[in-house]
């Protein structure tokens, strides 16, 4: 059976590495949000867009990615790197009224849904390791709200502070395996 598996969070919580360690681990495709359509034009959209636009255009571009999802499900299971709950998170902390637009109709939803999270002091280190970094990154304020967001939502919560990106894989997977918190929202 093929797995639609999604990871979500805040920055610098380990979500690439992670997704793209349990895709190889799983042999599933891994997967990007927002997707090839829609990431040329994300780096406009994040700099110059008021937060009910920016939201209009990542619950577009996840309307996008549920479509390329769907498809690529049909012969493969997919780990999916951000998907519709960052959506509500982020938009959600940089405006409380953007909230009562969240819904999830007509996506393909995730088997199974966690939320990565780690301690600031080790987000801000990984932070200083990229070679660039979005304006969202440095906004601690926001990514704090974000964070506590995704916690409302229900989701496996992983924290990721002290543990290798092999270790939060085998997390992943032991919860899989145990069927625990299988999301049917």
């Amino acid at each position: 059976m093929s797995l639609f598996i999604c990871l979500e969070g805040v920055d610098a919580v380990g979500k690439t590495e992670i997704c793209k360690s349990l895709a190889a681990r799983l042999g599933y495709q891994y997967y990007k949000s927002p997707g090839a359509l829609f990431a040329p034009v994300r780096d406009l959209v994040d700099q110059d867009v008021d937060p009910l636009t920016r939201y209009f255009f990542y619950r577009a571009a996840t309307q996008d990615d549920s479509r390329c999802i769907r498809q690529l499900l049909q012969t493969s299971g997919v780990v999916c790197d951000r998907y519709i709950y960052s959506t509500f998170a982020f938009h959600g902390a940089m405006d409380a009224q953007v909230q009562s637009l969240f819904e999830l109709t007509q996506l393909v939803m995730p088997d199974y849904t966690f939320v990565l999270t780690a301690r600031e002091d080790v987000r801000a280190t990984r932070l200083l390791g990229r070679l660039e970094m979005k304006e969202l990154e440095h906004n601690l304020a926001l990514q704090r709200q974000a964070d506590r967001i995704f916690k409302t939502f229900g989701h496996t919560v992983v924290d990721t502070s002290d543990t290798t990106v092999e270790e939060a894989t085998d997390a992943i997977l032991s919860h899989i395996k145990q069927g625990v918190d299988h999301d049917v929202t």
